[in-house]
């Protein structure tokens, strides 16, 4: 598990395959995006499974058209996902084809999924 701050990157062409939102019954809620991303900038190299999970979640903003999103998953209906941070919150936002999704959280990780 990789703390998403450590990349210098951003993505682009990625697909969002799942948005959850967990724990809002506790203290510490989750944004929970399942993704699939370029690991690199090798145009070789073939698209990998990520669970981006966003801890102590402070904020959200979500707008989408699930037609649009379909429609353009499989050429990637992620135009560009970046991430801003301050001293004490992190920020990721995937400008999506068809929509857009912005999280505000205390910190976010990016793991790999087997495929």
């Amino acid at each position: 598990m990789t703390r998403l701050v450590e990349y210098d990157f951003n993505w682009h062409d990625g697909v969002l395959v799942d948005l959850q939102f967990v724990h809002f019954g506790g203290e510490r809620p989750e944004i929970r995006l399942t993704v699939d991303l370029y690991p690199d900038t090798d145009p070789h190299t073939e698209r990998r499974r990520y669970l981006c999970v966003g801890n102590g979640l402070a904020r959200f903003f979500v707008k989408g058209d699930i037609p649009e999103l379909l429609r353009n998953a499989t050429s990637g209906n992620i135009e560009w996902m970046r991430m801003d941070f301050t001293e004490t919150t992190e920020l990721v936002i995937l400008l999506l084809f068809g929509g857009y999704l912005e999280a505000e959280a205390s910190t976010f990780t990016l793991t790999e999924l087997n495929s």
